[in-house]
């Protein structure tokens, strides 16, 4: 009997095809949809502090339309998917590849701050739960 399970087990070892390796960054978007804003980013400041729920990390960007001053400020959290598309290519990244001068598609939940330090005086600060880099 265990002869006969060892054959089993062997032919169903060689008619299995090999796995593959899946432990490659995740390039698929984690949003689906279009994006809620799309804009040039002015400034991104890393912020890292500890709230009355625990320890934060996020960037806090300053966004608004080419050629003319940051009118909304964008936070993104330390898990907020962030990708960056080159030449049509899509890579995963963080929040820290975020510079001044890059495009950016944000998609954000419903709520919305005024007044808040991680945007220009006055504007809207969104908070994102997908951010797309294009460079």
């Amino acid at each position: 009997m265990r002869v006969r399970a060892l054959r089993i087990l062997l032919v169903l070892a060689l008619a299995t095809p090999a796995c593959q390796d899946n432990a490659g960054p995740d390039t698929t978007l984690a949003v689906a949809g279009p994006a809620d804003l799309k804009a040039t980013v002015f400034q991104s400041t890393h912020e890292e502090f500890i709230s009355p729920v625990g320890p934060i990390s996020q960037y806090a960007v300053w966004i608004g339309l080419p050629g003319t001053r940051p009118d909304a400020g964008v936070l993104v959290g330390a898990q907020t998917p962030v990708f960056l598309r080159t030449n049509g290519a899509l890579s995963r990244t963080t929040g820290a590849a975020i510079t001044a001068g890059d495009l950016l598609q944000v998609w954000r939940d419903a709520s919305v701050a005024y007044g808040a330090v991680q945007a220009p005086p006055g504007a809207p600060c969104y908070h994102a739960t997908q951010v797309v880099i294009e460079r």
